[in-house]
């Protein structure tokens, strides 16, 4: 009898560790590859329904600007600005990314990230992710500033 106990609880804690969150990098990885593939419904997947997007403006429709900031509120605002980020028009900027991530403390995580590096388009940035129980709870774009224009050089 004790044996079956002992199985039973085998096999209940190893149940509980193949069902525990994804950890930040496993959900940022899967994030990025649904990015650059253009996969909408794969980069909304780890998003909690009540996540919170903040991006600089203009980058999706019908936001309205706080601080030079959009807010997107709840998984479905977040989709509008992913569908944007994940058209045919933007896609290349994801293709072209390379990421690294920092963790800092237990549910956040920095990422960043360079598209179209060494190139003239290139552009950087951090992004700030708060993921708790394999679940994006809040991410933070900020965007590089680009850099100045070289001076002229006079003859």
């Amino acid at each position: 009898m004790k044996a079956v106990v002992l199985a039973a609880v085998i096999v209940t804690l190893s149940a509980g560790a193949a069902c525990a969150a994804d950890s930040a990098q496993v959900v940022l990885d899967r994030h990025v590859a649904a990015m650059k593939a253009a996969n909408l419904d794969g980069v909304m997947a780890d998003y909690a329904d009540n996540t919170l997007v903040i991006a600089p403006h203009g980058i999706a429709p019908g936001q309205k600007g706080v601080a030079g900031n959009d807010v997107f509120s709840g998984k479905a605002e977040a989709r509008k600005l992913f569908a944007v980020l994940t058209d045919k028009d933007h896609n290349p900027g994801a293709k072209a990314m390379t990421v690294t991530y920092e963790q800092r403390g237990n549910d956040v995580t920095l990422m960043h990230w360079v598209q179209f590096k060494g190139k003239p388009e290139q552009v950087s940035g951090t992004d700030t992710w708060i993921i708790r129980g394999g679940k994006v709870i809040a991410q933070i774009v900020a965007v590089d500033p680009a850099p100045a224009p070289m001076a002229m050089k006079k003859k």
